[in-house]
């Protein structure tokens, strides 16, 4: 008999977490071709699978996971467990027409607004911070030797695994917190960009899994830990060159992009900090910039410009802002198309942002408010008070935004009822 192989269908839902479905390997080449049936109401099951009581889809409807071959990860075999190749896939109708809760789809149909409507084009990249539990090494001095050694072996299988699926890393290192590390991405276009997101996740958790570890990307593994942030670097381009920074600081532009981020913060933070667990990250002096304001080198700016080396012209062609104000909790294809987006209404307005060099908690109030800068909200319930329905609609449509406030209303309900302790306690089993 030969050994089974596992093929698996799968689409990052409503909460972050990707869920799907399995066939076995004589199935492979009908669901690769074909697809496989979904449920609608799987879309909006949440951390702790409870599927929100006023989530748009009831008990009905069918819809289907059709796969993207450009988007395969493959899982090797261990301890007796067979091999699993990963495929993510567009959620689509049964005749093909789109489906208007498809994250991946709302990415597409924003990165087309980008170039139909602006001309340009954006590359990204993601770090990701996460912890590994289980390790059982003494402390060590963060970035250090002996801290990255520690988890070598994982990061050793890791990056193999991924590069034999065509995924590379730049970096896996020790990071400053206790058995936290990070992984940074090769820039890509945003959906590629998404895609190995999702993928490298599940190759980090998989391969914690054979060592005997448990890695988790939850923002907050305790209230006083370090945190776990997404730093999402992009960089625009019109005509295949970078229209990025020049002379130190944005373009005209970049410029107008990054200040409808900043004018739409509280909306955009609502898909790039998804969880309860996100807020207790958010929060002054912590590196992760709480402050709706954009700063060259700052990070303790929501939106860190980052220039690199200039050209003859003054030009920066591989300058990238970066946008702190994320985590691992986030739906990567829904925190991108909320920052295109929010983007795409800036470059209408044609608003320059000022640069804030200094860290915003200590420029007073008063200088604050004459900056306009503005602290991000608190906590999950304040997020989803200051959230505009109107703006998000504009961006990714009005049914997928309702969907998804259902979700967050859902988490609010769990997890704002229990203490911070409890609530990370369940959440980083999770994420």
């Amino acid at each position: 008999m030969a050994k089974q192989h596992f093929l698996f269908l799968g689409h990052q839902d409503l909460s972050g977490i990707l869920r799907g479905r399995s066939v076995p390997k004589e199935r492979h080449k009908m669901a690769l071709a074909e697809g496989l049936p979904w449920v609608p109401g799987n879309f909006s099951i949440g951390p702790t699978n409870v599927i929100p009581a006023d989530n748009p889809f009831g008990q009905q409807g069918e819809i289907r996971l059709l796969p993207d071959q450009a988007a395969m990860l493959a899982l090797p075999s261990y301890d007796g467990k067979p091999a699993l190749d990963l495929v993510l896939c567009d959620a689509r109708q049964h005749d093909g027409a789109p489906w208007a809760y498809c994250p991946r789809t709302a990415l597409k149909s924003v990165m087309d607004r980008l170039k139909s409507e602006a001309g340009l084009t954006m590359k990204v990249a993601f770090e990701h911070e996460f912890n590994v539990r289980g390790l059982n090494q003494v402390a060590h001095p963060a970035y250090s030797v002996s801290s990255g050694r520690a988890v070598s072996g994982l990061a050793a299988h890791v990056m193999q695994t991924l590069v034999e699926s065509g995924i590379r890393l730049e970096q896996f290192q020790a990071e400053y917190g206790t058995d936290q590390f990070e992984i940074s991405s090769i820039p890509a276009d945003p959906l590629t960009a998404a895609d190995r997101v999702v993928l490298t996740q599940e190759a980090i958790r998989d391969g914690a899994r054979q060592f005997g570890l448990h890695a988790s990307f939850i923002p907050k593994p305790t209230p006083t830990a370090a945190g776990n942030g997404v730093h999402i670097h992009f960089s625009l381009y019109r005509d295949g060159k970078s229209v990025t920074v020049a002379e130190d600081w944005l373009t005209d532009i970049s410029g107008p992009f990054v200040q409808g981020i900043l004018d739409n913060a509280e909306t955009a933070v609502l898909f790039t900090c998804l969880s309860s667990n996100s807020y207790l990250r958010l929060r002054p002096n912590s590196w992760v910039g709480p402050y709706t304001c954009a700063g060259l080198r700052n990070r303790e700016a929501m939106i860190r410009v980052v220039p690199r080396q200039a050209d003859a012209d003054g030009r920066h062609p591989k300058a990238s802002m970066e946008y702190r104000a994320s985590d691992g909790t986030a739906n990567a294809y829904l925190a991108l198309a909320a920052l295109i987006g929010a983007g795409l209404d800036g470059l209408k307005r044609k608003k320059m942002p000022v640069n804030v060099a200094r860290n915003p908690e200590l420029l007073g109030a008063g200088e604050r408010e004459r900056l306009g800068l503005r602290l991000l909200p608190q906590s999950l319930p304040d997020a989803l008070a200051a959230f505009d329905h109107e703006a998000a609609a504009s961006w990714m449509g009005s049914a997928l935004v309702e969907a998804y406030l259902a979700c967050r209303r859902e988490d609010a309900r769990q997890f704002c009822s229990i203490s911070d302790e409890e609530a990370a306690s369940i959440l980083q089993r999770i994420y």
